[in-house]
């Protein structure tokens, strides 16, 4: 859940990985090229290490002609992505709230969205005593 509600600008790519990672899109390449990361040596790689030598980018067997096809699509996704690889540190943004700040609340809205009708959510909105909204909340359930 982590990884998929947050989204990478990268600096330096120190701390980005290159499979895992959402950095060059909306998923991760290891989502996006099954078949390479399939057979990558080292999943874990960084994106500084990748993109300084392509040659880092590993794999346990040579490419079989579907392989090549699809190695082909990631080069040109990576070669029209527009990239400044500086000395900056890489910056996570989180992708549930629109500030792109983490939230606890957001997170957890994630994992276990609220599946209590409307009129249940208002009552806990009001401003009176807990021990009222929950009659209020038991009255109205009957």
């Amino acid at each position: 859940v982590l990884r998929i509600s947050t989204s990478i600008s990268v600096g330096s790519g120190a701390s980005t990985l290159f499979w895992f990672d959402r950095w060059l899109e909306d998923a991760p390449l290891a989502a996006r090229f099954p078949e390479l990361f399939a057979i990558a040596a080292d999943p874990r790689v960084s994106v500084e290490t990748a993109l300084i030598d392509l040659g880092r980018l590993a794999f346990r067997r040579p490419f079989g002609p579907l392989e090549v096809a699809v190695w082909d699509s990631l080069l040109q996704d990576i070669a029209l992505m527009p990239m400044d690889v500086a000395e900056d540190r890489d910056v996570l943004s989180w992708r549930l709230k629109p500030s792109g700040r983490f939230s606890t609340k957001s997170l957890y809205g994630a994992i276990a969205p609220s599946t209590a009708l409307e009129p249940f959510s208002l009552i806990w909105d009001i401003r009176l005593p807990l021990k009222i909204r929950i009659f209020l909340w038991q009255w109205i359930r009957g």
